[in-house]
């Protein structure tokens, strides 16, 4: 299945917790597919997100959905010892909460977990790569160190 025939209906079904609109709903869509993705100018080649009709940058409407390398590195990091109740997250152990700026432009960063990472090993600057979670029943996006990041 790809992102053009996962229907808006799946979409809502899987997300009900979410606000969706029809600029956001993309974005969703392609979390089914397993894809990351950003607004880019089709004019300027601005990455964006969240997902917005006008290019923050040249004021351009050509603006393309698309899939990002999900590779970058830890721009900020937050570790949290408590929180929301949420399903699948618990704060025994401190939450690792990364602002990570992908490789595609400065500046173009998500938010996301951070798994598969030993405590001592978390830091600013880490190289991490798009892995895979599932959260209340859906795929959600998440960060781990990259192969390079471990193998040094």
């Amino acid at each position: 299945m790809t992102s053009a025939t996962i229907s808006d209906e799946r979409v809502l079904q899987t997300y009900p917790e979410v606000r969706l609109d029809h600029r956001n709903k993309e974005f969703y869509r392609a979390l089914l597919d397993r894809q990351l993705v950003a607004a880019r100018c089709g004019d300027c080649g601005t990455w964006h997100t969240p997902l917005r009709a006008i290019c923050p940058e040249c004021w351009s409407d050509n603006i393309e959905v698309t899939p990002t390398s999900g590779k970058g590195r830890v721009h900020l990091l937050i570790l949290l010892h408590q929180g929301p109740p949420a399903r699948d997250v618990s704060y025994s152990t401190p939450w690792p909460l990364a602002a990570v700026e992908l490789e595609e432009q400065p500046g173009l960063r998500f938010v996301g977990t951070v798994v598969d990472c030993p405590p001592e090993q978390l830091r600013v600057g880490l190289p991490v790569e798009l892995t895979w979670i599932e959260r209340d029943g859906g795929p959600w996006y998440a960060f781990r160190p990259a192969q390079s990041a471990k193998e040094s």
